[in-house]
């Protein structure tokens, strides 16, 4: 195998333009996200620090259900990848029937989870007891839309894996600029609002809250329900078989792929839930300027995951074609390519972090926290970049074994055990904490890359 970095350090490749044109959208979709999250961040923000700190506390277990549905949807990826890139659509409509059901089962699942058990969350999460009502109500509302929201994940990256990652990007951006609307709307009450020197009464639902949950529940559901009704047009590179007949071997199939990658999201997500709750034992106000630093932490990732679905795509349709050099290249220029933004984003994110910082609260305290931990994680940016993308293109390969040991290593013999002991043993605090995160994410990013360039993962089976 060619090395990687020498392939990448040249200054034009073959597969730049299909790694750019599978990337764009997913891109503008997740800057949009970033956008929209700074925004929502913000309107919650206004109800000062306890309301911002209630919606923080839901955060890590919702990343772990969606990391789970997720990895329902990477399984499914490999495989419709791989069946696009050998020519057999139809193969890859009937699987992605299968994978439909298989989701609407786990969604409905994880909706009687959530609803039940919403109680249990901050207490899991040791947050402070004031804001424990808030916390469960939050939690409740927002697994209204799991149903819709969680099929149309596991759908658009089936889309995604067939090539279209167009479709996906709308279904975002839907739901993003929905979720503004509707925040303003249902978080604050009625008011008089001046625009231009015309002034107006605006209805609100004054939720709090429970309104920015509302919100996103429908926000998501809506957009996810765009996903599926997308994959009914003509014009759909997918043609799912909505009634295809029960495969019991396609679906282990699928699970064969999906189960490491689910098991490499629990081990992220229950770290980050460990880690959330070490932090939120230190303050109110020192917990919010966590969650707030986390959005702007998103400038640098979230943009990374455009990348990670090229990747995805465009090695899981090399190996199909039987063109594993192909496969190699195409995930050589998506890390490189990537890895020159991330690190771009990084130095931008560590000069203005304290106007960063500043867009998502008044609070000064959380404000002067705030910009330390942001100028923290600018430090991580080039290693998120080695770790989503490489990730990514394992994963289109379907192999998530790897993934899923690097993630819990470095997780829990990183992360975790090292801010108890320099954060909590040693008292270093929350800045302590933030640089093992950045450590974690520098031996999780090596530690794959070390295995892209080894080159075993053309060889996973599907």
């Amino acid at each position: 195998m060619p090395d990687p970095l020498k392939l990448a350090l040249s200054l034009r490749h073959p597969a730049d333009k299909r790694v750019l044109q599978l990337a764009w959208p997913c891109v503008l979709e997740n800057l949009t996200v970033i956008m929209i999250s700074f925004i929502d961040a913000a309107m919650i923000g206004v109800l000062g620090p306890s309301a911002t700190a209630a919606v923080g506390v839901n955060a890590s277990p919702s990343w772990l259900l969606g990391g789970i549905v997720q990895a329902l949807g990477v399984g499914g990826t490999a495989l419709v990848a791989r069946l696009i890139g050998a020519g057999d659509s139809g193969e890859a409509g009937r699987v992605s029937g299968i994978v439909f059901r298989m989701s609407l089962v786990l969604s409905l699942f994880m909706t009687a989870l959530m609803l039940l058990g919403a109680p249990a969350v901050p207490l899991i999460m040791n947050a402070d007891a004031s804001i424990h009502q808030d916390a469960i109500d939050y939690m409740r509302c927002l697994a209204l839309g799991f149903v819709p929201h969680y099929t149309g994940i596991c759908m658009g990256a089936l889309l995604r894996g067939a090539g279209d990652t167009r479709t996906p990007m709308v279904s975002g951006l839907m739901s993003n600029f929905l979720n503004v609307i509707l925040n303003f709307l249902l978080i604050y009450e009625s008011r008089v609002i001046t625009v231009l020197g015309v002034s107006f009464s605006m209805w609100g639902a004054g939720l709090g809250v429970k309104g920015a949950a509302l919100a996103s529940a429908l926000a998501t559901g809506i957009s996810g329900l765009y996903i599926l009704l997308s994959l009914g047009r003509k014009s759909s590179l997918l043609k799912v078989q909505w009634l295809a007949r029960w495969d019991g071997s396609v679906a282990v199939r699928v699970l064969r792929v999906a189960y490491p990658a689910a098991l490499e999201r629990a081990a992220i997500n229950l770290g980050q839930m460990m880690f959330a709750r070490m932090v939120s034992g230190v303050g109110v106000a020192t917990f919010a300027a966590h969650n707030q630093s986390i959005q702007v932490e998103s400038v640098g990732y979230m943009p990374a995951y455009g990348f990670s679905v090229a990747a995805t795509t465009l090695v899981g349709q090399g190996l199909g074609a039987k063109k594993p050099q192909e496969a190699k290249d195409s995930g050589s220029r998506a890390i490189f390519l990537c890895l020159v933004l991330l690190t771009g984003i990084g130095v931008l994110m560590y000069i203005f972090a304290p106007f960063l910082i500043s867009l998502l609260t008044p609070d000064a305290e959380v404000r002067r926290i705030g910009t330390m931990l942001i100028r923290i994680c600018a430090f991580e940016q080039p290693f998120n970049a080695l770790s989503i993308v490489t990730g990514g293109a394992l994963r289109g390969a379907g192999d998530t074994k790897v993934p899923f040991l690097c993630g819990l290593i470095s997780m829990w013999g990183v992360r975790i055990l090292f801010a108890w002991l320099t954060g909590i043993v040693l008292g270093g605090g929350v800045a302590a904490f933030w640089w093992c995160m950045v450590a974690d994410l520098g031996v999780r990013g090596l530690f794959l890359y070390l295995r892209f360039r080894q080159g075993g993962w053309v060889h996973a089976r599907v």
